[in-house]
């Protein structure tokens, strides 16, 4: 290979606003000797070059211009990316010649995996998506043990179930869910593809109907996280806009007036909208939000029912409640938000309005 010392010399010393005179001073040799270097009419000596490169903070391999191997490795993953991001099909020849270069490499098999499971499944073209299954296969039985978590095996057999699924093999994809569903982790996917074949016992509707609740569980913490994220940065104005939406979605899955989880739900996004309107300024505003905050866990904690079978949309099974880590009761929810907001004057309102 070419080296850059020369160059990277040249380059190394006038970052440093260092002329050719302070270098060689530095480094006890002559003007010509730096010059020589530069120009690549000569190569320091060994010594002479570890002292180069601690004179300028870098490694001899950087001075060389030599780029490691990982290094490369990186630079392919990025520009292979690139070509997915801008959807252009001549990547796919720079992927196999990746693949050629590093076969067993588990983030080029990945990244070239995508580039042909995206191309495949927008143009409808089974060879495509065959390969990029076959790749996705390949991955799969070399995870490193230090792969991301969310690239892991579970990643990939999801990743191949849809892929069979957009060739419409069916049982494959359900086939490979059911087989790595762990933890739950394909429920909702199971359920879909069970019913779209066809499916309407209880198996299916239980799989849809608790990925339905998980998944608003998972919708409730992001809106929570928000909340918090824009209380950081004082936008009051995303505050209300977030907790108005949450209270909204609650109250649209409820069955009926009965009490329930949803409203245990619900004085959770009301004490939250109290607190956004009163660092808005609109004291009698977060008074009456919070009171009715306080009077619904007052109607709720009379009679608690975590039961999932409030949800308008489906049955649950009998045996299947929910349960709350903000506390046991509606109440102790309202307090637990007051000592996480940690707001003097919030707390003394909500103090106030508890007497």
């Amino acid at each position: 290979m070419k080296f850059k010392l020369g160059e990277n010399i040249r380059k190394m010393r006038k970052e440093r606003s260092l002329t050719q005179e302070a270098l060689a001073e530095a480094l006890g040799v002559t003007v010509g000797a730096v010059y020589k270097w530069e120009a690549d009419l000569s190569i320091p000596e060994v010594e002479m070059l570890v002292r180069i490169a601690d004179l300028f903070d870098t490694s001899v391999d950087a001075m060389l211009g030599y780029e490691a191997a990982d290094n490369r490795k990186q630079s392919i993953r990025d520009r292979l990316t690139m070509f997915i991001f801008q959807k252009d099909k001549s990547g796919l020849i720079e992927a196999e010649k990746a693949l050629v270069k590093y076969p067993n490499d588990y983030g080029i098999l990945l990244i070239v995996a995508h580039m042909y499971s995206g191309f495949g499944q927008e143009e409808k073209n089974k060879d495509l998506v065959l390969r990029a299954i076959d790749l996705f296969d390949r991955a799969s039985n070399i995870v490193p043990l230090d792969a991301d978590p969310k690239y892991g095996r579970t990643y990939i057999f999801g990743n191949i179930a849809q892929l069979y699924f957009a060739i419409d093999e069916h049982d494959k994809a359900l086939e490979m869910l059911k087989k790595n569903n762990e933890a739950g982790v394909f429920d909702s996917q199971i359920g879909f593809m069970s019913a779209l074949n066809g499916g309407k016992g209880e198996e299916c509707l239980s799989l849809l109907a608790l990925s339905f609740w998980d998944n608003t569980n998972q919708l409730i913490n992001i809106t929570l996280g928000l909340f918090f994220f824009y209380k950081n940065r004082g936008e009051t104005e995303r505050i209300k806009e977030l907790t108005r939406w949450g209270d909204e979605y609650i109250k649209s899955l409820q069955k009926n007036e009965e009490p329930g989880f949803l409203d245990y739900m619900s004085v959770t996004y009301l004490t939250l909208e109290s607190f956004a309107y009163l660092k808005d300024g609109d004291e009698k505003k977060a008074r009456e939000l919070f009171l009715n905050a306080k009077e619904m866990a007052e109607k709720f904690d009379s009679s608690p029912n975590f039961h999932l079978n409030i949800c308008k949309l489906f049955d649950f099974p009998t045996n299947i409640n929910s349960y709350n880590t903000l506390g046991r009761t509606a109440a102790e929810a309202i307090e637990t938000i007051i000592k996480m907001l940690d707001d003097k004057k919030f707390s003394a309102m909500c103090t106030e309005l508890s007497k």
